[in-house]
């Protein structure tokens, strides 16, 4: 039987056909910019594991990846949508005909996509069967089934029930078998109440991800969306990354997440020696230095999470730089864990704290997270030269203008070193996202709620206003009073600012900030080449004129002579 498994293009055909229009406009938009770089598919690794454990030929193809390649070839200058899914989907399931399609969609903002990609599918190839997992699928089967794009929706956690399907795809009794199997649903049993998410309760008997199924995967490794981060990336080695799970679920409840009805509450974890397996044969077979510790709650236990340090930091001493793109929970941190992290290679953190409001956190978000011992935290972090990225998100429901601006000032007053302010977006599945349906407060092309677009009018606040909000704050904390401009530390300040160019090279004040890390330097013949640039980008864009005049940015009104 041959599988092939499918990674969904990230963002949903609106935006897909929005992106490839400004390309051909020779529009960009800075204010509007997403990072189209791909990151290496974990979950889709892990069920490629346990096909090929299971017995079953399988492959992987990368759509997504295949559209950022096609971008930065400049292919959509003179074709669309429809001609990429021509050459780079339907060729694939006309060259070779496939028994299933595995197609995972993550969250709203894909979903419209992986529809489309299955509803393809059912045209050019209809013997093959379409499975959807994931996030969406998982929370809204209804909705992916009578879409018609797919056969079976398999949900919360897959590896074991894609195996248990195919295995029975032969089976006369198959609708039976599937109306019985509590974790995957078909067209025939979409009403049936008793469907739920499956939850692995032993995690070790998992087979590893396969690694070796993806294509090209030293691109993934070696090209990591995560190890060029904005003013985290390491210039003293060449970053060979690689993602790992150490555990699943969470049991916080937040009312804006979504992540429990995939992975559940209660926090199961892998056994050292299996993570330290996956480890080896990841530094073995592909050189890793570069650590992504995914989980939701990797220091659920202090205990537990001192003990992996201390055995990954006497096998590899100092070879791995560590990271927590997923966050860490700031609450659980203490000196003792945070000495051991920065031991192993821990040289950047995220915390998401989500709002600088008492209120909110408690009423709202029930996170209910301390916001001074926060600042604890964090003061510590710095002690130990550890930088600190912090999420935060304005636009919740029920919250106010006051109240996010509380978030602001709160952030400024933290003064990390990069605070990721976000709006708000419901996400299927979460308890905000079922007050907003509720309650009209949800304009109804879900595919477009995706962190950074506002979709939500409330009492409170339009979306109009909470746009403003969230522009503003990210100006006003990283930019206007970036922490290391403030504190002179030009050097840093530069390799942020650099970063953060060589991803969007439109960005006004991260060319602004260039300027002023170089000025600082007294790197003259450098800064007088940024200042150069930052006038041309004024001089070209009245867009650019008005933003310096309201943040009240003076420039210099003539070039300077460059070296």
């Amino acid at each position: 039987m041959n599988i092939l498994l499918m990674v969904t293009p990230n963002y949903s055909i609106d935006m897909l056909n929005e992106d490839i229009s400004n390309i051909k406009k020779g529009e960009c938009d800075f204010t509007k910019s997403v990072d189209w770089r791909p990151a290496a598919p974990l979950g889709i690794l892990y069920i490629a594991g346990s096909l090929r454990k299971a017995g079953f030929d399988v492959q992987i193809f990368d759509l997504h990846r295949a559209y950022y390649l096609r971008r930065e070839k400049n292919y959509f200058k003179k074709n669309n949508l429809s001609n990429f899914f021509e050459d780079h989907l339907k060729s694939i399931l006309k060259t070779k005909q496939f028994d299933v399609l595995g197609i995972s969609c993550l969250f709203n903002v894909s979903s419209t996509t992986a529809m489309e990609i299955g509803n393809i599918c059912k045209r050019v190839s209809p013997s093959t069967r379409v499975v959807m997992g994931g996030h969406y699928p998982t929370n809204m089967y209804h909705e992916v089934l009578n879409s018609s794009s797919c056969d079976y929706v398999i949900l919360g956690e897959a590896e074991k029930e894609f195996v248990w399907l195919i295995s029975h795809f032969k089976d006369s009794s198959l609708d039976q078998k599937v109306l019985d199997n509590p974790h995957i649903v078909d067209s025939k049993c979409i009403g049936v109440p008793a469907k739920k998410p499956a939850f692995i309760k032993d995690l070790d008997s998992l087979a590893m991800p396969a690694w070796d199924v993806l294509p090209e995967n030293k691109n993934y490794i070696e090209k990591s969306v995560h190890a060029g981060r904005v003013g985290f990336a390491s210039k003293e080695k060449k970053v060979k990354s690689a993602p790992i799970l150490t555990t699943r679920g969470c049991p916080m409840k937040c009312t804006f997440c979504a992540a429990h009805g995939v992975h559940g509450r209660t926090v199961r974890s892998h056994s050292i020696e299996y993570i330290m397996g996956h480890i080896d044969s990841l530094v073995d077979n592909y050189d890793i230095n570069n650590l992504l510790i995914e989980d939701d709650m990797f220091n659920y236990s202090t205990k537990r999470a001192i003990e992996f340090c201390n055995k990954l930091y006497d096998k590899y001493q100092n070879r791995f730089t560590i990271e927590f793109p997923n966050g860490i929970a700031v609450w659980k941190l203490n000196e003792e864990l945070i000495i051991s992290l920065r031991k192993i290679g821990l040289k950047s953190i995220t915390i998401a704290v989500e709002s600088g409001s008492p209120y909110v956190q408690k009423e709202i978000l029930k996170k209910n997270m301390n916001l001074s011992d926060v600042k604890k935290k964090v003061e510590l972090l710095k002690k130990y030269e550890i930088g600190v990225r912090v999420f935060y998100i304005v636009g919740l429901i029920g919250e106010t203008i006051n109240m996010m601006n509380e978030t602001v000032q709160y952030a400024l007053d933290l003064n990390s070193d990069w605070s990721e302010v976000k709006i708000f977006t419901p996400l299927a599945g979460s308890e905000m996202y079922n007050i907003a349906r509720g309650k009209g407060y949800l304009d109804n092309n879900t595919s477009e709620h995706v962190y950074n677009r506002s979709c939500l009018n409330t009492p409170d606040f339009s979306s109009e206003q909470v746009k403003d909000v969230q522009y503003d704050a990210n100006i006003r904390i990283n930019f206007l009073n970036n922490r290391f401009l403030k504190e002179e530390k030009y050097e840093k300040a530069e390799k942020t600012f650099r970063g953060l160019l060589n991803n969007f090279p439109n960005h006004l004040f991260a060319q602004w900030g260039l300027w002023q890390a170089l000025e600082g330097q007294e790197k003259v013949g450098e800064s007088n080449k940024a200042l150069n640039k930052l006038l041309e980008m004024s001089e070209t864009s009245a867009g650019n004129r008005r933003l310096l005049k309201k943040y009240q940015i003076h420039i210099p009104v003539e070039k300077k002579i460059c070296c």
